[in-house]
């Protein structure tokens, strides 16, 4: 056993073996110590409601979910993720078929439908799990382009493949 000669020194000893871990660019995983990390919700980047409730609306609801999704699995909470993801699909197909139906009664009624399954996304799941206004927002910027070029492929594909414009009218 080492006696110390200063009490200080018991404080030192612990200092000493940290900054030679550090002088060997070894960190805690490989020096066999557990390394605490425990992130805040707030620090998450996460996308903004206003992100959601504008991709909902302009795109689909599913474009919304999918983004909750992703801020739902950033912030750990995986298997709801795949809740939302799943309500996003059901009610875009949902909103689909009363589209059919009541579409040359109702107009806008996809703008209509897609308010309302952004309503759901933001107003419940969002406010749920991310309560409050202090979120570190997420740049929608990549989003964005991956949806556009989503919706660009949809239009060439309807222009472009002989008969499908017919078919999805003729299933009307």
């Amino acid at each position: 056993m080492i006696k110390l000669k200063h009490p200080i020194q018991k404080h030192l000893i612990p200092l000493q073996n940290i900054i030679a871990h550090m002088d060997n660019d070894q960190y805690p995983a490989e020096t066999e110590q557990e390394e605490e990390y425990n992130e805040d919700a707030n620090d998450v980047e996460i996308y903004s409601k206003q992100a959601i409730l504008g991709f909902s609306i302009f795109f689909s609801t599913i474009f919304g979910g999918v983004l909750m999704m992703q801020n739902l699995r950033d912030a750990g909470y995986k298997k709801m993720g795949y809740t939302v993801l799943a309500f996003s699909i059901a009610y875009t197909l949902l909103a689909i078929v009363l589209a059919a139906v009541l579409g040359g009664n109702i107009k806008y009624i996809g703008m209509i439908l897609n308010l309302i399954g952004s309503a759901i996304l933001t107003e419940y799941f969002f406010n749920k799990y991310f309560p409050g206004d202090n979120h570190n927002p997420k740049p929608i910027w990549r989003a964005l382009a991956i949806s556009v070029l989503i919706m660009f492929a949809i239009t060439l594909l309807l222009l472009y493949v002989p008969g499908l414009k017919e078919q999805l009218e003729a299933a009307k």
